[in-house]
């Protein structure tokens, strides 16, 4: 071989070998979703890899269905049943994904493999002991699940056949659950997340909201699940014991507040909570004051007693979903809906400094709008809001990049447009502010415009 064969036989060599390498940074960066496919047995979690930049490309056999159905909200613009965090998450270890299919009362199980390819476990997918699973939260070889019961599509069971519940599970070593308890919620509550603590693997928090109002005076909008109105919320306090038993130790009435804040929450209805987490370093609980627009924080003791610290404003409207960064310096909120006094346009994510002194008394630092294709419609609150709605959030592991997902609201026959299922990709910089890199629209994916897609997760491998 010449010199010059040689030298150009080693540049393809090291070529090859770079282009393995950058394929070998790119394999195992993954991020999953849930379509909550409405149509029978078509529900699926579409697959990402992670690049770089923050943005996505769809995994290679994405999507991989669960065997179930995801849950119908044909209402006019009520969020209600998709009030709900969590419905998708991965355990600690990498090994197995987790999510709901909430019409079909079911958990489906997967394998998660290095190359991001889902398999479901034998026996997959799972009854969830309940009506319409919304939430799931691992702790150990134990999985929560809180089942909702605000399908309007199972009415006799909604309307008082069954109560929602709150159900522990053994996971097997094969990953197939096994019922271990149960707790019934009464008084026609409904829970919207279920999460076990980040410091102390005893404690767990459950957390009900339920607005089932004739707002607009037409019943064929509202879809009013009983004959009365209902609006109320509540915390649970659960003890996780011994082989994945879980009790109730208590349950917490929000206190009223707002005193004073400039950022106005609902006149008329009680202080109620929405979204919960854990602070991932101290015994605090942060909880979404929805009605109030407030972040409210807890702090627990290692058996459960609770006392309240105090709430900060929220600058967003409907503050839902709290997500905390591992470092326990940044914490996200969702807001649901934008707010027209302070010339919001679009849902928002809020920024709270809880480092040092401050995670006891979040401070905002920043607030983003998220874009919104699509035109506003009148909801059954009788007022305006867009018709692409943010709910569900995730941070990739490097705690660069902040994901969330939004939803197409009015799933009415009205709404013409097949667009609002968005998967936004929200780029943090040195100060864990985000900004807008990508807006992923669904539907080519494989989200049928008239589901809600939920549920975000990502994980290395």
């Amino acid at each position: 071989m010449t010199q010059s064969a040689f030298s150009a036989a080693i540049g393809v060599f090291l070529s090859f070998t770079t282009m393995l390498v950058h394929a070998h940074a790119d394999h195992g960066r993954y991020l999953y979703i849930q379509a909550n496919d409405t149509r029978e047995g078509k529900n699926a979690v579409l697959g990402y890899h992670r690049n770089d930049d923050g943005t996505l490309s769809p995994l290679p056999g994405s999507p991989f269905y669960t065997g179930g159905t995801g849950m119908n909200n044909d209402t006019h613009g009520k969020l209600g049943p998709h009030d709900n965090d969590t419905p998708l998450v991965i355990s600690p270890d990498g090994k197995y994904l987790f999510t709901v299919n909430t019409h079909s009362n079911t958990i489906a199980v997967f394998t998660l493999h290095d190359d991001g390819s889902l398999q479901h476990v034998k026996g997959s997918p799972f009854s969830s002991h309940g009506v319409a699973p919304n939430s799931l939260s691992v702790n150990g070889n134990t999985l929560l699940v809180s089942n909702r019961n605000e399908d309007y599509h199972q009415i006799e069971k909604l309307r008082g056949e069954e109560n929602a519940s709150y159900v522990s599970f053994m996971i097997g070593d094969d990953g197939s659950l096994q019922e271990v308890s149960k707790i019934e919620v009464e008084g026609s509550q409904k829970p919207t997340q279920v999460h076990a603590s980040q410091t102390n693997p005893a404690i767990a928090f459950g957390c009900d909201f339920q607005v089932d109002v004739d707002f607009d005076g037409d019943e064929t909008r509202s879809f009013l699940a009983g004959v009365k109105p209902s609006v109320q919320g509540q915390l649970h306090v659960f003890q996780l014991g011994h082989g994945s038993n879980l009790t109730e130790k208590s349950r917490l009435q929000l206190p009223e507040t707002n005193a004073g804040y400039k950022y106005k929450g609902m006149d008329g209805v009680p202080s109620m909570p929405l979204g919960i987490w854990t602070h991932p370093k101290q015994p605090l609980l942060y909880v979404g004051f929805v009605t109030r627009n407030e972040l409210g924080v807890y702090r627990f003791t290692k058996d459960g007693e609770m006392l309240f610290k105090g709430s900060v404003p929220n600058s967003g409207q409907d503050i839902c979903w709290v997500l905390p960064n591992k470092e326990g310096t940044r914490l996200y909120t969702v807001n649901n809906l934008p707010r027209p006094d302070l010339g919001q346009k679009a849902a928002t994510v809020a920024t709270y400094d809880i480092s040092g002194e401050h995670a006891d008394k979040p401070v905002e630092i920043g607030v983003i709008e998220l874009p919104m294709p699509g035109e506003s419609f009148r909801n059954n609150r009788n007022f305006d809001q867009p018709g692409s709605t943010a709910f569900q959030c995730a941070l990739n592991p490097e705690e660069t990049t902040l994901y969330v997902v939004c939803q197409r609201i009015n799933q009415t026959e009205e709404n013409k447009s097949e667009e609002g299922n968005i998967l936004h990709s929200l780029k943090l910089d040195e100060n864990g502010l985000p900004s807008t890199i990508q807006s992923r629209q669904l539907g080519p994916d494989g989200v049928h415009f008239q589901s809600r897609p939920q549920g975000v997760a990502t994980i290395n491998k």
